[in-house]
């Protein structure tokens, strides 16, 4: 058999070597902006809805609905966090922020399970513009609440605070309710938040926190 020439087997190591050396540096800083986002957001957790400050209000974030606007258990889990801060006088008002479409509607499906389960109407505000957590943010901030709380699972909250405070907003992050899952569905939403938070660092720093797209 032909032998490769010298040249080539030359030109594919350095090859090799160069994509893996790409690769580290992606994992890298991949990991230092996992790190930054965590770091600067712990201060802004708390454990129960017993330790919340109170606020004017609490910002639940939209998650998937199911035909026949029935709130996935995730979403379920932040609307009951939302409600409990409300019953317990953390906060005076609900935004329900999420995706809104004619056939698919997050806020309005939030709004309603609220208000079967106790909360005034009046009280239940809707922000129809958060297809994404920065837009959910933008949004807020648009309202004039400058101060709140965020109901979502522990894994999105320091994305959440993240996004909120460079949006101006002083928010505070309560914990939702884990819902079982397989730990295939555990790991995945795992890296996609580790790659989500990545990504928000380079996007806040280019765009800031931004509504639209």
């Amino acid at each position: 058999m032909p032998e490769t020439p010298p040249a080539r087997r030359s030109g594919s190591r350095r090859w090799r070597k160069g994509l893996g050396g790409g690769a580290i540096v992606c994992a890298a800083l991949i990991a230092a902006g996992n790190l930054y986002v965590l770091s600067t957001t712990r201060a802004a957790l708390v454990a129960t809805v017993a330790d919340a400050p109170v606020r004017p209000y609490v910002l639940v974030l939209g998650n998937r609905i199911f035909p026949g606007n029935i709130p996935s258990r995730e979403l379920a889990a932040r609307l009951e966090t939302g409600r409990l801060l409300y019953a317990a006088g953390r906060a005076r008002r609900i935004i329900v922020s999420g995706l809104s479409q004619p056939d698919y509607d997050e806020p309005r499906t939030m709004a309603a399970w609220l208000e079967a389960h106790g909360v005034p109407a009046a009280d239940v505000v809707l922000d129809l513009g958060g297809h994404r957590t920065a837009a959910s943010m933008a949004d807020t901030a648009a309202m004039g609440a400058r101060s709140i709380l965020v109901a979502t699972q522990a894994y999105h909250l320091p994305r959440a605070l993240y996004l909120a405070r460079h949006a101006g907003i002083d928010a505070v992050g309560v914990p939702s309710g884990n819902t079982r899952r397989s730990i295939f569905d555990q790991g995945r939403t795992a890296l996609r938040e580790v790659l989500a938070r990545a990504e928000t660092v380079v996007e806040v720093a280019f765009r800031g926190v931004r509504g639209g797209d």
